[in-house]
């Protein structure tokens, strides 16, 4: 391998990146690659949910702001302490290195994501963008993520993207594109899908709850941007769905306003038989998702997983970042009534086989890592 000198660095801020980075720290602990892991504070990450996939990490935790409360102005506040906290926190890790002995990876598109894009471009080293290439085309959705996304492949050195469209839409920017055939996402969730689990929630609601289907709503321009709207939204998609089939109400931990402006509008009769539950466990969330009849999602990785599972799946947005499912046992909505309509009376119709043969997409981004020379 012709890189083997360089320092390795893999920069998470979220529980949602470490589940796509999972695979790649597997297979660069495999390969026995030495690498640190740079944790920021925009949440809480769940380490420990997954050290029988990842093990034992060398782990910085960056010294960062934690997250602020999930308000546009807080938030950005929080984005500005964070990059300074970096730049300043993490000089003396970076010292001697440059593009030709280091590699800083970040993922996908959140807010700590392009702060460390941001330091390891001021400190000169090799910016590896894994999931790149998604674009809505739509600055405000999803938002900030299109914007992150943007800013990052303008700044990164290597995308590694999980299809060709993807590299597609990179072609008027520099660096290096990959093309890994999938998302890293496909060998996490795999894992997770033949993993055993005995979750007591996710069992009690397949005992008693069949039918069910899950309904997840989390993103920024819905719960604090389009609250009424929204409400409007899931208000018809209730009238519309069978009292027979039970909600499950998947609640994430920045939705408490907006759980209390829907219950202004849930029908006694669906209100009656929701199931409200927190957040779970990668693997415990794959199985409930994939006990259920169909589900309503506003959730980009959903629409991924729900691809790999062939499970219907409405899709909440007007617009969406990735292809995965389209037309196919995805739906996208775009707020359009008789699209929603036509799936909830049709739902079945768009139960698709499951995703099983795939190229390891972690294997193709160390074998690129190690074995080109980097410009």
């Amino acid at each position: 391998m012709t890189s083997l000198k360089r320092r390795v660095f893999i920069f998470i801020g979220t529980t949602a990146e470490l589940i796509k980075l999972a695979p790649l720290i597997q297979e660069l602990n495999k390969r026995k690659v030495k690498f640190i892991v740079i944790a920021s504070r925009q949440n809480d990450i769940r380490f420990d949910e997954f050290l029988p996939l990842i093990g034992t990490l060398d782990i910085i935790y960056a010294v960062t702001p934690k997250s602020a409360d999930p308000s546009i102005i807080q938030f950005a506040w929080w984005g500005i302490r964070t990059f300074f906290s970096l730049l300043i926190g993490l000089k003396s890790l970076f010292k001697g290195l440059n593009k030709s002995n280091s590699y800083f990876i970040v993922h996908g598109d959140t807010v700590s994501s392009l702060m460390g894009s941001l330091v390891a471009k001021i400190y000169g080293l090799t910016l590896v963008h894994i999931e790149s290439g998604l674009r809505s085309f739509h600055f405000f959705e999803p938002f900030p993520e299109e914007l992150c996304r943007y800013f990052i492949s303008l700044m990164a050195d290597i995308h590694f993207c999980p299809n060709q469209w993807c590299v597609s839409n990179l072609k008027d920017v520099r660096g290096q594109k990959v093309n890994t055939k999938q998302n890293t996402l496909i060998e996490a969730f795999w894992t997770a899908i033949q993993t055993d689990s005995n979750n007591p929630i996710v069992e009690d609601i397949q005992r008693k709850s069949k039918p069910y289907y899950v309904l997840v709503v989390h993103r920024q321009e819905h719960i604090f941007f389009a609250i009424k709207k929204m409400q409007k939204i899931l208000s018809y998609i209730f009238s519309l769905i069978h009292k027979n089939i039970t909600c499950v109400f998947l609640m994430h931990d920045q939705s408490s306003r907006f759980i209390t402006a829907l219950d202004l509008i849930i029908p006694s009769e669906t209100k009656e038989k929701m199931i409200k539950i927190g957040r779970l466990p990668y693997g415990d969330f794959m199985k409930l998702l994939q006990g259920s009849e169909f589900v309503i999602t506003d959730g980009g990785s959903n629409q991924e997983e729900l691809y790999y599972m062939g499970k219907p799946c409405l899709l909440l947005r007007k617009y969406t970042e990735r292809i995965e499912g389209l037309n196919e046992n995805v739906l996208l909505s775009e707020n359009n009534r008789s699209k929603i309509t036509r799936f909830i009376n049709s739902y079945y119709t768009y139960n698709r086989p499951s995703i099983k043969n795939y190229i390891k997409p972690s294997g193709i981004i160390v074998d690129y890592l190690f074995n080109h020379e980097i410009s």
